[in-house]
């Protein structure tokens, strides 16, 4: 009995490891990928401004959301990378389900706090047409303002329980990757990897799309409420309700796997045959405080690098606008060009994805192709934010602002004058109808008393018998087409910096500082770049909004209508001050490296390794101490003096010995 339970024991194990290994965790980790994309930088973005309209925030408020995101992200991948090397799968699998737990959180906001007064009166009997009943305004009792805060904070902790999610899955998700597949074949896994994560934000755009072309009950809407209303609310929560079903799936199953594979000891025997730098077992058991101590050398060094300090304050810029349009881009398309929520969606998917994407890619091509040293890609990174700066001008593209009457138009007296309706009700619901190209704010603005429930037409209005049509007035706005080619241009160009920052960024600092330069400027782009962002511009939102929704208590809602010029103003300023302030610190970051170079290579090759000649021979060579021997070009013999031309970090130098001796001195200069 107990060598048939050994037995049973063995294939059970055996079967467990079938199950459990490289391809089935790899098809896992791309799943985590789709879904974190498609919520952070897909649905998230796509929603903000219908989930504005459901629970009446303000742009600032609703900002909030990504804002969270980030911060939680940049608390919280430090200690993962800490805490969640031990065992990377499960670490991964908990961030999934955190994941989940936020997209739930989003999607029960809807089903526990909906407004569903922004469709009362929609029946056909009451569309606030003129009449007695809305004649007046007394015995208002006010108790609460527009909206319900506990949506607030249902969608504050969702937002943050996705960022504390998202933190693995690029961390610990990666790096077990590459302890399981062969050195030869990692690359391959990862460039799949990171085209999934590129395609799954368009994913997310047009998901979201099509969910928010939907009723938010996913049943029919009330009458005379459709697609184009300006109260319309899609079924936005359905992205978060989809991801929350995959990140709960993909993160049980992670669960299930072992610390470690079977495949572990073969890579990591390969990385050694390959001379291939393999995790330190030590360095993985050190104590938080034991490993803080270990980065405090390191932080105070990167720190203290000007070029370093420069180069990353300048991409803060980048990151800034990055955030903050990707967070409002759908928004300004849909108030400056008068688009539903849902075409907004799209075309702001299929712009910003293939541009983002492009300019990766051909940056990534240049540095290749023109075999850019660290230098020659900081003088790269302000010649392309020039040519940044100048396609920021097409954030001068706008529509012309609506004409509201009693708002920003001349009052016509046309309404009041009549005097059937001198008292209509605040602009809690806002139905705008449309008169000889003024919009008014309702029926009843329009002193409107009747309806056709065919045509959804006014008849009667303004007490002459005048015809109202239901919506705003069209601006006649032909600009939609134009700015969406000098967007795709403008994010071609953000992103075509991407692949040249990073390079500049590994070069800039030694070799054993490179990994905590890159976590550091992660900290730093979302701390100081995308966290402000989104709320920075929303901020300006709320400061061009002309009509409000307020209630007759005086209760402000979400902003109904806005100044078109002024968000305009807003978008240009916030993006070409930015990008103006990093382009000047990308020049001064490459003037001052540039001047390092021809000034400091000596103490530079000093830090970086060791300027050594071989015992018995004339060849001079610069090693260094965490990769080997750099380059070696060649060398002119001579009994007195001995000359090499070798390159350092893609900077060519001679080195001179002024004897054969082997402790002899060797001065660098520029060839």
């Amino acid at each position: 009995m107990e060598s048939t339970t050994v037995v049973l024991s063995s294939q059970k194990e055996k079967k467990s490891h079938r199950i459990f290994n490289p391809v089935f965790y790899f098809i896992l980790w791309c799943g985590c990928i789709i879904a974190q994309s498609m919520v952070v930088s897909g649905f998230l973005n796509v929603v903000l401004s219908t989930i504005q309209v459901e629970f009446q925030m303000s742009s600032a408020k609703a900002a909030m959301f990504p804002s969270n995101y980030d911060i939680a992200v940049a608390v919280t991948v430090l200690l993962v990378s800490h805490f969640g090397s031990s065992h990377k799968p499960k670490t991964l699998g908990i961030g999934m389900i955190l994941l989940a737990t936020g997209s739930l959180l989003f999607a029960m906001a809807h089903f526990l706090f909906s407004n569903d007064d922004l469709v009362e009166g929609s029946d056909s009997e009451e569309l606030y047409l003129c009449n007695e009943e809305h004649s007046g305004t007394d015995n208002i009792i006010c108790t609460e303002g527009i909206g319900n805060p506990g949506a607030y904070y249902f969608l504050s902790i969702g937002s943050v329980l996705i960022g504390f999610g998202a933190s693995p899955v690029y961390t610990a998700g990666t790096t077990f990757c590459d302890e399981i597949f062969p050195p030869d074949k990692v690359s391959v896994y990862f460039g799949i990897s990171y085209a999934i994560g590129a395609i799954a934000p368009a994913l997310g755009f047009i998901l979201g799309g099509v969910f928010l072309s939907y009723y938010k009950t996913l049943g029919e809407p009330p009458e005379g409420m459709n697609v184009d209303n300006m109260n319309w609310v899609g079924a936005w929560w359905l992205g978060f309700l989809l991801c929350a079903v995959l990140g709960y799936v993909f993160g049980f199953l992670l669960l299930m796997f072992p610390a470690q594979l079977p495949e572990c000891e073969d890579v990591k025997q390969k990385k050694l045959e390959l001379n291939i730098q393999v995790t330190n077992d030590l360095e993985e058991n050190l104590t938080f405080i034991e490993l803080l101590k270990e980065m405090f050398p390191m932080l105070r060094s990167v720190l203290t690098n000007p070029v370093f300090v420069l180069v990353v304050l300048g991409s803060i810029s980048d990151s800034l606008i990055v955030s903050a349009f990707a967070a409002w881009l759908p928004k300004i398309i849909e108030s400056q060009f008068g688009v539903t929520s849902s075409m907004a969606a799209y075309v702001t998917g299929g712009v910003i994805v293939p541009g983002a994407a492009g300019g990766i890619v051909i940056g990534g091509l240049i540095v290749k192709w023109r075999k850019l040293s660290g230098v020659q890609c900081a003088k790269y990174q302000f010649l392309i934010g020039i040519l940044c700066c100048i396609t920021q001008l097409g954030f001068l593209i706008h529509c012309p602002t609506l004409s509201i009457d009693g708002v920003n138009a001349p009052d016509t007296q046309q309404c009041s004058a009549a005097g059937s309706c001198t008292n209509c009700p605040a602009n809690d619901v806002y139905e705008p109808v449309c008169i000889d190209d003024i919009t008014y704010t309702s029926p009843c603005a329009a002193a409107c008393t009747s309806y056709n429930t065919t045509s959804l037409d006014f008849y009667d209005c303004c007490g002459t018998g005048a015809l109202a049509t239901a919506g705003a007035c069209d601006t006649g706005c032909k600009w939609l087409i134009p700015f969406l080619i000098m967007l795709l241009v403008i994010m071609f160009m953000t992103f075509l910096t991407n692949i040249i920052f990073l390079t500049v960024n590994l070069r800039c600092v030694k070799d054993s500082e490179r990994v905590i330069a890159v976590s550091l400027q992660s900290v730093i782009f979302r701390v100081f770049g995308s966290f402000p962002g989104p709320i920075i511009l929303g901020s300006f939102f709320d400061g061009a909004c002309i009509l409000w929704n307020e209630n007759d208590c005086g209760d402000t809602g979400a902003c109904q209508e806005y100044d078109n010029t002024k968000v305009m103003v807003a978008s240009f300023s916030l993006a070409m001050i930015t990008k103006a302030l990093g382009t000047v610190l990308y020049f001064v970051g490459w003037r001052v490296w540039e001047g390092r170079v021809g000034r400091e290579l000596p103490v530079y090759s000093a830090e970086v390794g060791v300027l050594a000649r071989e015992p018995g021979k004339d060849n001079v060579s610069v090693h260094n101490g965490d990769s080997g021997n750099i380059s070696q070009q060649g060398s002119e013999n001579s009994s007195s003096n001995t000359k090499v031309t070798v390159a350092s970090e893609g900077v060519a130098v001679s080195v001179s010995c002024a004897s054969n001796a082997n402790d002899a001195p060797c001065t660098v200069a520029d060839v």
